[in-house]
């Protein structure tokens, strides 16, 4: 019987409740919790007793707060949830729920208010038993807290703590005092800092519309379990971690390479971005099986921000955005942007902005469709690549990352070329880590078809009140259900063409 994925919450913040046997007996008591409502309640209670811890250690009798710290670290650490850790139990609970094992840890049991590490030993051995990490913590000025910076240069400074996690999943919970206090600028940051570090990473779930990771609302102590629209994200991230964990765990594998799209989407008036990659494809070879579409000399009429987008529900291979002008090319372009288990999106950045050709944005904008079109793109894994005459001083990298995310993928780290006079002079690395980005698309591929399962990963509207009419109108036509049922028939389809039949295990009926 295969193992269940292990999915590590790490609590990274200094009010944490739980430490010591407190790990265990929260696990315990979320794994128990038979229902949301159930949840519910017990993350009030828990908020309610921490609030308590906090009056008891001295805040009813006025004491400054660094005795009351002193005060709530004599505690026994086995009652009670932060506001970090609210949101992290909400999310390892419903990971448990989509069927990986969890557990919870504790970074301030390892790094104290006055720094350094304890029981480093220990720390490391709990990463490394873990299978995905789920990092939960405050917003510090739009950034993490040092708790969670303390961890990403553990894994930084440690060689084989950081070979040990490569290709592990990543996901991020953030809380802000405030309902625009930074929290997905923080899960930014600390996503790329995790991909740099050879993670992989993913967002919260479809259910809570594919972003960042968990965004919590809570400033005073025992408040966070009051957003339950920050739950609800929260619990999105764990559902997408358990997922993403039980399809890397499956244990498929593909008879041939991965299928990768490389996708170029703004280029040098010279094509220094499409010679760019042309010759790493070749100098992959068989690592892939490549195809590359270059957008740069295409029209695309601007994204005109439909009220229900797309027109309609219908299998994927039917173009439904609205837009079908004689000029805009995006309904010739969309056959070729499906049926693939991995994506490049592809830019080049030249010094002078005047030498720039291509519509990177207008075809990002444009991709709406795809993405509120039930992700069609979902489970892809994304590697980014800005090609730059002058490292450092472009964002497009990072812009892609976080536009690309949003349809439900799975990131690589972000790669950036350095080019000079029109050539890539460190396409021997970007080749290295395109091989890297092509193992993890070929895990993620066989995993699924081994699996022999789609997600049902549904566009849930938030904010647009007339889509999610017609939303519901669509639903009881049961037009989305021929639209799964034609996924599941192509992964099926995929499966006996493409897995080998020596690690399937079973053969796809």
């Amino acid at each position: 019987m295969m193992r269940r994925p292990k999915l590590l919450g790490i609590a990274a913040s200094l009010r944490n409740a739980r430490w010591g046997a407190g790990n265990r007996l929260l696990v315990e008591a979320l794994t128990a919790l038979p229902d949301r409502p159930a949840l519910d309640t017990f993350l009030a209670t828990q908020s309610e007793l921490h609030l308590e811890n906090f009056v008891q250690a001295g805040r009813r009798d006025g004491k400054g707060f660094v005795e009351i710290y002193r005060n709530l670290k004599k505690s026994k650490g086995e009652t009670g949830l932060s506001n970090s850790e609210v949101a992290l139990a909400a999310a390892l609970w419903a990971a448990h729920r989509a069927g990986a094992e969890v557990a919870h840890l504790s970074l301030a049991e390892h790094f104290g208010a006055g720094g350094g590490v304890r029981d480093r030993d220990a720390l490391c051995a709990k990463l490394r038993e873990a299978d995905g990490l789920l990092v939960s913590g405050p917003v510090y000025f739009g950034d993490r807290g040092s708790l969670a910076e303390s961890l990403i240069t553990l894994i930084a400074t440690d060689a084989g703590l950081r070979d040990a996690l490569a290709g592990r999943p990543y996901g991020g919970i953030s809380v802000g005092a405030k309902r625009n206090g930074g929290q997905e600028t923080t899960l930014i940051y600390q996503m790329l800092d995790m991909l740099g570090l050879g993670l992989i990473a993913v967002g919260n779930d479809s259910e809570t519309t594919a972003q960042y990771g968990g965004t919590g609302h809570a400033g005073d102590v025992g408040t966070m379990h009051r957003d339950r629209y920050g739950i609800d994200t929260a619990m999105g991230v764990g559902r997408r971690m358990a997922r993403v964990l039980e399809t890397l765990a499956s244990g498929g594998r593909l008879a041939g390479p991965p299928r990768v799209l490389f996708l170029v989407l703004q280029d040098t008036v010279d094509g220094a971005a499409r010679r760019s990659v042309e010759a790493l494809v070749a100098r992959l070879g068989s690592a892939v099986a490549a195809t590359v579409v270059d957008v740069v000399d295409r029209h695309l009429d601007r994204c005109i921000a439909c009220d229900i987008c797309p027109t309609g529900i219908d299998v994927d291979a039917v173009y439904r955005c609205v837009i079908t002008s004689g000029r805009d090319a995006m309904a010739e372009l969309h056959p070729l942007l499906l049926h693939h288990d991995a994506l490049v999106p592809v830019v080049a950045v030249p010094r002078d902005r005047a030498r720039i050709v291509g519509g990177y944005q207008t075809f990002v904008e444009r991709s709406r469709y795809l993405r509120r079109g039930d992700y069609v793109w979902s489970d892809l894994v994304v590697a980014p690549l800005c090609l730059a005459e002058a490292i450092g001083a472009d964002t497009h990298a990072i812009r892609m990352m976080t536009s690309f995310l949003r349809h439900h993928t799975i990131m690589t780290k972000p790669l950036v070329g350095r080019l000079v006079d029109g050539a890539l002079v460190d396409a021997g690395e970007i080749v290295g880590d395109l091989s890297a980005f092509a193992a993890v698309a070929s895990r993620v591929a066989a995993g699924r078809l081994a699996a022999m399962r789609t997600e049902e990963a549904r566009y849930m509207p938030v904010g647009y009140v007339l889509s999610a009419q017609k939303e519901s109108e669509d639903a009881a036509a049961q037009r989305r259900r021929g639209m799964i049922e034609d996924r599941i028939d192509r992964l099926r389809q995929d499966a006996r063409a493409r897995l080998r039949h020596d690690a399937a295990s079973a053969e796809p009926g």
